[in-house]
């Protein structure tokens, strides 16, 4: 018979994990957003285009939105199994890094519902310190984000949180559960990057009419919960492969700061809904306090790129590694 957790703790972690969405999903509680037309800005300058829309889940946009946002979700990618029990202030620091796929120009084809093009292909990869810390009965918090500086052209201010606790372990193996959540946006010239200022305004190589960088922010937050089941091999204890699944709540916005010929386009774009994710990997334990972890991440995004066009899956896949070290 598996001896699983008792009531009050089950509770107690669902209950954290109803909080994260709940706290995701009141963001934007009162439904879709209405838009502020042009205004003339202070003094008779150029308009200032402040539009607020919020955009269905499967628009190019917010494709794009949910894209990024799944590739910083705290997913996978366990620490390494501790030796005897899960112990009461144990300390483990670790260094993730993601490989970003290069989208093609078809995929970067998102603005104005998939009509101008917007320079997605800022980082090859995504990298963030992580820290875990033991609780009480076999809990651990995570917490992860990126150094906030400013890297491949993006400067991102991301936090990213967890809880997790083994549910059943047997012999060699373990089934884990995480709940999970992110605050934070990335800032970088995506509706107008350098690149297209070298064209005339409203030709092909400059279709949205800049005149100047932009400064855009585009905002992440999430809430998820995933269960993952790990098996030590018996000829190699020190290889475990593990297989996670979970669902995510993604609540995101994309806000555009670009100088036009127009003026200045402050538009802002929203949009939320689920996602589901997952990942497959090996541990490796190098020593009993250091681990190489990798896994393959994988989550379906369903796109339609313009109102003609069928609704397909445009998924993100790729690989990730953690190499971790427990101080306690």
């Amino acid at each position: 018979m598996f001896r699983l957790i008792g009531a009050r703790t089950f509770l107690f972690a669902l209950g954290v994990f109803g909080m994260l969405a709940g706290t995701a999903g009141a963001q934007y509680a009162g439904g879709t957003a209405g838009g502020g037309g042009a205004k003339a800005a202070a003094g008779g300058g150029p308009a200032k285009l402040d539009n607020n829309y919020h955009i269905g889940f499967e628009r190019p946009e917010a494709w794009g939105l949910k894209y990024f946002a799944s590739s910083s979700l705290l997913g996978g990618l366990p620490a390494p199994p501790p030796g005897e029990d899960y112990r009461f202030g144990a300390i483990t620091v670790g260094l993730e890094m993601d490989w970003l796929p290069q989208l093609d120009a078809g995929q970067q084809r998102i603005g104005f519902n998939g009509r101008a093009f917007e320079d997605l292909n800022k980082a090859p990869i995504f990298a963030r310190p992580v820290v875990r810390i033991g609780l009480p009965d076999k809990f651990s918090v995570v917490i992860a984000a990126p150094l906030p500086f400013e890297l491949f052209g993006v400067r991102a201010h991301l936090l990213s949180f967890g809880l997790e606790r083994p549910l059943v372990q047997r012999g060699r193996w373990t089934l884990a559960w995480r709940g999970y959540g992110q605050v934070g946006s990335v800032k970088g010239a995506f509706t107008c990057p350098n690149g297209v200022l070298g064209f005339a305004p409203g030709s092909p190589g400059n279709p949205t009419s800049c005149v100047g960088e932009s400064a855009d922010v585009a905002t992440h937050r999430y809430a998820g919960s995933e269960f993952e089941f790990s098996y030590r091999l018996p000829r190699n204890p020190k290889i475990v492969p593990h297989v996670a699944a979970g669902g995510n709540f993604i609540d995101a916005a994309f806000q555009t700061h670009a100088p036009v010929t127009a003026g200045l386009d402050q538009t802002r774009l929203w949009t939320r809904g689920g996602t589901f994710s997952g990942t497959a990997g090996i541990t490796y334990l190098v020593t009993q306090r250091a681990a190489f972890t990798v896994d393959a991440f994988y989550s379906p995004l369903w796109v339609q790129r313009n109102a003609t066009a069928a609704r397909t899956n445009d998924s993100l896949f790729n690989v990730r590694a953690l190499l971790s070290y427990r101080f306690r």
